[in-house]
């Protein structure tokens, strides 16, 4: 389920839009109004002036979330969106056209953020968004999952977690560490630091993968 929140005064214009795509990609979705106070997978904001970026500002930025706006044809208040990290800006002077345009890449976008990895555990099986994961560690014949929801434990080797995940979003960067690439915060020498605070090695054989990130 993709939790999606609005902020518009031409919310069933825009929403309606959104329930085309989500549809006609066979996703599953919750549209709802946007407030302040809650945790959603896709942000859409419409703004008419640069006051309107407030709202934007104000709101928390997850990395596991998608944030797109909806503004005049700006170029000033276009660069303070990307400024802002939003992912996609559509003019309202052809929002039908931009829409249009970028369905290839909110798919992708999608795919690549709200992929969820099924796991079990003493005959449970449960699962956990990819983007929710910081790093997978390799323990013996186990695999242990760190993640915003702590850590989960499954017997399995880092090839057989790569070989079911087949995402782009993950690199080895040493025979026991597999990493997320969207929470890393900065590449050293030989460690990275990720954005929850925590270190891991970089391996020698694995600093030609590094290099390219």
């Amino acid at each position: 389920m993709i939790r999606v929140s609005i902020s518009s005064k031409n919310n069933q214009v825009i929403q309606q839009l959104f329930e085309k795509f989500f549809q006609k990609e066979q996703l599953e979705y919750q549209i709802v109004p946007y407030s302040k106070n809650t945790h959603q997978d896709i942000y859409i904001f419409e703004i008419h002036q640069r006051e309107d970026l407030k709202l934007i500002e104000e709101q928390p930025h997850f990395d596991y979330a998608l944030y797109y706006v909806i503004g005049p044809k700006d170029y000033d208040l276009i660069s303070e969106c990307m400024r802002l990290k939003v992912n996609l800006y559509f003019s309202k002077e052809s929002l039908t056209e931009d829409f249009k345009k970028y369905e290839a890449t909110m798919l992708h976008d999608i795919q690549d953020k709200f992929q969820y990895y099924q796991y079990q555990r003493n005959g449970i099986v449960s699962q956990i968004r990819l983007s929710h994961i910081y790093y997978v560690e390799s323990l013996r014949h186990q695999i242990i999952i760190h993640s915003i929801n702590g850590t989960m434990v499954e017997r399995k080797n880092l090839k057989a977690f790569l070989d079911t995940i087949q995402s782009s979003q993950f690199i080895q960067i040493h025979k026991s560490f597999i990493v997320n690439k969207q929470w890393i915060q900065n590449i050293f020498s030989d460690h990275v630091l990720l954005k929850n605070a925590e270190t891991l090695k970089i391996g020698r054989a694995y600093k030609s993968h590094i290099q390219l990130l």
